[in-house]
């Protein structure tokens, strides 16, 4: 069953599309500053931002993700409707369960996770790797990576990906809990959303929007306090409010 909210269901017919769904952005240090008190007081649909902290084992990126999340920790809308989270960009050349560990290492260097924390991503795509991305590559790194993080967190990682997982014709989560899909288009095809490994029942967030790149209508292209910036969607069946009772369930509040 597809998810029940307006985004996932209403892009082949935009017209009967009645309001905004909860909105995510995602940063690295290279966007440039941020005004996050802007973006936080700007309320709904604007719902949290995703951090890079990571890259394989050669980058990390603690102090700038400790010095974005400050102001998430600090609203009284933090873990209610307002959520930050940290992602780790895998290199796939290198041991999917080191980088794991040094990402969990970094999590709790910056604060840890907390209860507006949202699960830890594992960005996979094709740009600074080393080796060629086959899907057995991908398979062995990733998993390893998921499970590493799984015993570390007590919860499941979130897979993001797009191309390169389509392109190598992945055959699941390898272990992740959910997905993040990034695709520019008008329309989330179910079919597209299968051949990156996932399925409409475990897709979490939609990035629609690429530093003001996107086709889906109604939906906005910049974010308040953030300009251009890539921006997804909630797709979680049940919302917020199935967001939010999932992440307590793994990890309950602090």
């Amino acid at each position: 069953m597809p998810p029940t909210n307006n985004a996932a269901t209403a892009t082949a017919s935009p017209a009967t599309r009645i309001k905004i769904d909860e909105l995510f952005v995602d940063v690295f240090p290279g966007d440039g500053p941020k005004d996050w008190p802007a973006f936080i007081s700007a309320g709904p649909p604007w719902h949290g931002a995703v951090f890079k902290l990571s890259q394989g084992l050669d980058y990390e990126y603690s102090d700038w993700a400790r010095r974005q999340r400050a102001s998430f920790l600090a609203s009284p809308r933090y873990g209610s409707d307002l959520f930050d989270g940290l992602y780790h960009y895998l290199h796939l050349h290198q041991d999917g369960a080191a980088q794991a560990e040094r990402f969990w290492r970094l999590t709790e260097k910056v604060g840890g996770e907390r209860v507006g924390t949202l699960w830890g991503m594992v960005d996979v795509e094709r740009a600074a790797q080393r080796i060629e991305p086959t899907r057995v590559v991908v398979e062995q790194c990733l998993g390893a990576f998921a499970a590493r993080y799984q015993q570390l967190a007590g919860r499941t990682a979130t897979l993001y990906g797009g191309e390169l997982l389509r392109a190598v014709g992945a055959r699941g989560r390898y272990g992740c809990g959910r997905s993040a899909i990034a695709l520019y288009t008008p329309t989330l095809p179910a079919e597209l959303v299968r051949r990156t490994g996932t399925d409409l029942e475990h897709l979490c967030l939609w990035q629609y929007c690429g530093d003001g790149t996107a086709g889906l209508v109604g939906y906005p292209r910049e974010a308040p306090g953030c300009g251009k910036v890539d921006i997804s969607v909630l797709v979680l069946p049940g919302g917020l409010a199935a967001l939010r009772s999932q992440l307590w369930a793994e990890a309950p509040p602090r």
